[in-house]
């Protein structure tokens, strides 16, 4: 799946399970509302999260419990981009485990399978409509990264998708 399917899915997640303008979007509840459970757990530093599911049992979201509310929130939006490809790919095997570590291949960003879920978590955090009215406002940086509740490292890299960047 490319980049333009995780803005499409994204978007039709939104449509489905979010309030239009209801920021910031809280991605567990959405998670939730599509049958995956998530929880918070202690999980080594190199772990960012995982999704999960066992033969005859819901799928799960684990994230790392000690990592910062931002984290948290992109790490599960992610993990929801894994899931929603299994769906829309109709892979939903008896079982399958996505594991995200953090590392230097993870952070080039390489793995099809991981550009899409990345692509995805920013879609559905930081919706271009929305990214793109707020920079219109001349908000900065920070301040957008407050409204969403995601990093600021985060939005950069939006605004850079975007072709917004300062």
């Amino acid at each position: 799946m490319t980049k333009a399917d995780a803005a499409i899915l994204a978007d039709k997640v939104l449509k489905t399970y979010w309030l239009p303008n209801d920021f910031p979007i809280d991605p567990a509840f959405i998670a939730n509302k599509l049958g995956v459970k998530v929880s918070e757990v202690e999980l080594p530093e190199t772990f960012s999260g995982a999704l999960t599911k066992k033969r005859d049992k819901d799928p799960y979201i684990i994230i790392r419990k000690d990592d910062h509310m931002n984290r948290k929130r992109f790490s599960c939006a992610h993990e929801i981009g894994h899931y929603v490809a299994r769906v829309e790919t109709n892979t939903l095997e008896a079982e399958y485990d996505y594991v995200d570590l953090r590392s230097d291949f993870s952070s080039i960003g390489k793995d099809e399978d991981e550009i899409f879920a990345n692509e995805f978590a920013a879609n559905l955090l930081m919706p271009a409509n929305a990214v793109k009215q707020l920079y219109k406002q001349d908000m900065s940086i920070i301040a957008m990264s407050r409204f969403f509740e995601v990093s600021n490292e985060a939005m950069s890299h939006r605004l850079t998708n975007l072709g917004l960047a300062r």
